[in-house]
C-alpha cells in the first residue's frame, strides 16, 4: 500500500530521546511585523526584539535552527500569542515530502540519517502546518535539521514516499549538533 500525501508538519509525541516526558511548552509572542503566518505544527526559531515578556519567535522559512514547534496559529502581519514546545531533545513525528533517493522515500537505509526541513506555507482553511522533512537531503552531514530514528508504526505506513517518521531537531538552538551514522 503506497503512503497517502498528506502533509502535517511536526507532531509533538511527548516523548524524549532519554526516554522520559516530553520538555513543557513555553509562552511565546509573534510580531505584528512579521510577514509570514505561524501555522499549528510549524517549525520556528526565536528572532530578536520582543516587545512583550514572552519569548519572540518567527517562522522557519527555509532549512536552519530551529528551536521548536508552534501549537497556535497565527495570522501573517498580526502580534498573536503562542506556544512552542522546546525542540532541544524531544521526538516528532513529520512526513518525508516525497523526493528521496530518485523518489523512493526513506527507506531502511536511511534510518539514523539526517535531514532538512521543508518550509512549504500552511494550510490556511485548517490553520495546519505543512512542514516536511526533505526526503533528498538525507544523509550523514551534522548541520542538517532533523536526526532520523525510525519510522512510525502504524497500519496505513511503510517505507518508501511519503513515510512518516519519528525525529529529533538534529539543528536546535538550544543544542550542539551531531552527525547521522
Amino acid at each position: 500500500m503506497a503512503n497517502a500525501n498528506a502533509p502535517f508538519g511536526f507532531r509533538p509525541t511527548m516523548r524524549s530521546i532519554a526516554g522520559g516526558p516530553g520538555a513543557g511548552c513555553v509562552s511565546a509572542h509573534k510580531l505584528v511585523g512579521d510577514g509570514a503566518a505561524l501555522f499549528i505544527g510549524d517549525a520556528v526559531k526565536r528572532a530578536a526584539s520582543g516587545t512583550k515578556q514572552t519569548m519572540c519567535v518567527t517562522a522557519m522559512t527555509a532549512a536552519g535552527v530551529a528551536f521548536g514547534v508552534n501549537l497556535v496559529y497565527g495570522a501573517a502581519s498580526t502580534a498573536t500569542d503562542h506556544v512552542v514546545i522546546q525542540g532541544h531533545e524531544q521526538v516528532f513525528e513529520i512526513q518525508e515530502d516525497g523526493t528521496g533517493n530518485t523518489n523512493s522515500g526513506v527507506l531502511a537505509a536511511n534510518l539514523n540519517n539526517n535531514a532538512n526541513i521543508v518550509a512549504t506555507a500552511g494550510n490556511a482553511t485548517l490553520k495546519t502546518s505543512k512542514h516536511e522533512l526533505a526526503g533528498s537531503t538525507l544523509a550523514t552531514t551534522n548541520t542538517l535539521d532533523l536526526h532520523v530514528l525510525g519510522l512510525v508504526r502504524a497500519a496505513d505506513n511503510a517505507f518508501g514516499q511519503y513515510a512518516r517518521v519519528f525525529v529529533t531537531f538534529n539543528n536546535s538552538q538550544m543544542a550542539n549538533q551531531i552527525a547521522g551514522v
